[in-house]
């Protein structure tokens, strides 16, 4: 039983890395603590009736988080592109002004 929390947990990690990867190439302030990416900025726009979406800006980009059918994505779109990362389905978000939190 450890031994499949341990590969879950190396899942994640591995997971964790796209995401930070992903913002440090588009240039996104943000902060890691634990096991959960911290992502400042303000709320463009949020769905929390249908499948869960979080949007935020930071300057002229726009992150965000979405919750979808067998997955779950994050994406930015800077004023160069858009670039996104798909996530597992245990991969969740929230936001807490001032931060998206995403939480591995």
């Amino acid at each position: 039983m450890a031994q499949e929390w341990d590969e879950d947990e190396e899942n994640y990690r591995q997971e964790m890395e796209k995401v930070i990867d992903l913002l440090e190439e588009c240039n996104i302030d943000f902060k890691v603590e634990g096991d959960k990416i911290l992502i400042k900025g303000d709320v463009e726009y949020a769905e929390i009736f249908s499948l869960p979406a979080i949007t935020i800006v930071q300057g002229d980009n726009l992150i965000g988080f979405d919750k979808l059918w067998g997955f779950n994505k994050i994406t930015v779109n800077t004023p160069t592109g858009v670039k996104e990362v798909e996530l597992p389905q245990g991969v969740y978000a929230n936001y807490q002004y001032p931060y998206l939190i995403i939480h591995f």
